[in-house]
């Protein structure tokens, strides 16, 4: 089953951007990128539950710049 993610820049900083690079470098997802949203399909249970982990230690501040946005 594959599962949704999308992460949205709450604004349009450096910081979002270096987070979301270095989110994907780590983690290997490629994401289809909507505006200020990034759709990341996941097909693993496991790396969803890593998502949040993963950003804290990019930077513990992530939540700052980016958000979580339901799909809609």
């Amino acid at each position: 089953m594959t599962h949704l993610v999308i992460l949205h820049a709450l604004d349009s900083s450096a910081d979002a951007d270096r987070i979301i690079e270095t989110f994907e470098q780590r983690t290997g997802l490629t994401a289809d990128v909507r505006g200020d949203d990034r759709y990341y399909e996941l097909h693993d249970e496991d790396h969803r539950e890593r998502i949040v982990h993963t950003l804290t230690e990019i930077d513990p501040g992530w939540t700052d710049h980016l958000g979580f946005k339901l799909p809609g």
